[in-house]
């Protein structure tokens, strides 16, 4: 499995490694958003800092989005941080924050600490 999820007293904390598709991103979205605790949550943390190569089709990432619209339903208040060095997945997350795609408040950044900051997140991982 190239995620593991961790779910801490503020929110959850999602660590990807190795190669990542499409179908293992949707799979880890749809965990996060149908578990009983996401309602309490305040944060997600989407950590690509170990992920070698992603490949998200198209199709994947809108299944992503119509999950995250049904979440937004269950908890409009959780913050979203990706977390990765990876232009890729920096400029796909900035064109979908520039299109008002997402709903929930999602930042990009290259360092954990700094994510952990907005957070307002203990520096668990």
């Amino acid at each position: 499995m190239p995620y593991s999820l961790i779910w801490e007293p503020g929110g959850v904390y999602k660590k990807f490694n190795g190669m990542v598709n499409g179908a293992e991103l949707l799979q880890s979205v749809n965990e996060v958003a149908t578990d009983a605790r996401f309602a309490n949550a305040q944060y997600e943390v989407s950590d690509y800092l170990d992920a070698d190569s992603t490949d998200f089709s198209q199709d994947a990432l809108n299944e992503v989005r119509a999950v995250r619209i049904g979440s937004f339903m269950r908890n409009p208040r959780i913050k979203v941080a990706i977390v990765t060095h990876d232009t890729e997945i920096q400029q796909r997350i900035y064109s979908t924050i520039a299109a008002r795609l997402t709903l929930h408040q999602t930042k990009v950044f290259n360092a954990m600490a700094d994510a952990n900051t907005w957070l307002g997140r203990e520096d668990a991982a």
